[in-house]
């Protein structure tokens, strides 16, 4: 439970770089942020089971994650791959309603999954 516990406090560190990042003008580092409390918290839920993930697909696909997750799964597929070209490709396209979206959704779910982890 430990482990699990460890990445529910990434997640709140991570909901809580996006904030100011968002607040900022710098889109790109809240969505990448927000996208990374998302799989933290993900990664809580499997720590928990005991078990790990190292793809999305299968992260994402977890039974056992809050219903943001599975609501939310077209979203979570928009971020990721505007994270991909922030991170990887070209900075800049991430605008800021996409950002905010992320940052709420990343929130959301984590209250999900503390509410989970005990």
């Amino acid at each position: 439970m430990a482990v699990a516990r460890s990445r529910v406090r990434l997640s709140e560190l991570n909901v809580e770089r996006a904030r100011p990042e968002h607040a900022g003008g710098d889109f790109d580092a809240a969505l990448i942020f927000a996208e990374q409390a998302l799989i933290n918290g993900a990664d809580a839920l499997l720590a928990r089971d005991e078990f790990g993930a190292n793809s999305h697909v299968v992260r994402f696909s977890d039974p056992a994650l809050p219903a943001v997750y599975g609501d939310e799964r077209h979203l979570i597929d928009q971020i990721r791959a505007s994270r991909n070209r922030a991170q990887y490709d070209a900075g800049g396209d991430v605008d800021a309603g996409l950002a905010e979206r992320a940052t709420a959704l990343a929130a959301r779910a984590l209250a999900s999954v503390q509410a989970l982890i005990t």
